[in-house]
């Protein structure tokens, strides 16, 4: 009989050792999944501050630069009220309210800074529009203002066009400088075609657009040495790889 109760008593040991270590590993999950979650609004916060301050000398836009800082404002809110003590979290949230009171930049009353070498040029195109892509997901997401959406991206786009009527602009010359004719003509042509497309033209197109086509009445000759506003642009900048923009992709 004592060793039915021993049984007993070790079967009632043995079960709460077991659901002891049950409610342990479920506590250590939970505080798991909620560091994961706190993580993952950091990581997303930490992202587009970098994308914001990588594109602190291009002029994308109030509006581009006020969706970019109220999503790094909703990221922080929803890893505070995760983590209401942590005083990091508190400051970065405060610090980011204090940048949305002005979020417009000087450098956005500047027109856009072309690089005169092509890779460079064309690296420019694909992180702009990388950030227009970027910008366009916050449509979906019902906490952001989504009728910010549309003049932001309009922005980006017409950077994008006049890099690439830039871009085109140069090739042709470059072509002119080989003795490239008919390459030189169709990149000027392309370059023309992009400035039709547009109704209404501001300062900065139309003078490519004068630019261009004085280039295209010159004999080739002339059209080498002809000097355009976009040749005295290029300025000193530490060349930036397209991914490190952006950071690499997490998988939550």
């Amino acid at each position: 009989m004592d060793s039915f109760y021993t049984i007993v008593v070790i079967a009632i040991i043995l079960f709460a050792c077991v659901a002891g270590i049950s409610i342990v590993q479920k506590k250590e999950q939970a505080k798991t999944a909620l560091r994961q979650k706190i993580a993952k609004y950091r990581y997303r916060a930490n992202e587009t501050a970098n994308i914001l301050d990588n594109f602190s000398g291009v002029p994308i836009g109030e509006e581009a630069r006020t969706l970019l800082l109220l999503y790094i404002k909703l990221n922080l809110s929803a890893a505070r009220k995760l983590a209401p003590s942590d005083k990091m979290l508190a400051k970065s949230l405060e610090d980011i309210s204090l940048q949305l009171q002005t979020p417009q930049s000087s450098v956005d009353k500047q027109r856009l800074n072309i690089p005169k070498d092509s890779l460079q040029l064309n690296r420019l195109i694909k992180q702009l529009s990388k950030l227009g892509q970027y910008l366009l997901k916050f449509k979906a997401i019902k906490a952001m203002p989504a009728a910010t959406v549309p003049p932001a991206i309009n922005r980006i786009m017409l950077l994008i066009s006049e890099a690439k009527i830039c871009a085109y602009i140069q090739q042709g010359k470059k072509a002119l400088t080989e003795h490239n004719y008919v390459d030189a003509q169709r990149n000027f042509q392309t370059a023309q075609q992009m400035l039709d497309k547009f109704t209404k033209k501001d300062a900065r197109l139309t003078t490519l657009e004068s630019e261009l086509k004085e280039l295209a009445n010159l004999k080739p000759s002339e059209a080498v040495n002809k000097n355009l506003s976009i040749d005295g642009e290029e300025k000193n900048q530490e060349e930036t790889d397209e991914d490190s923009i952006f950071g690499p992709k997490k998988k939550w």
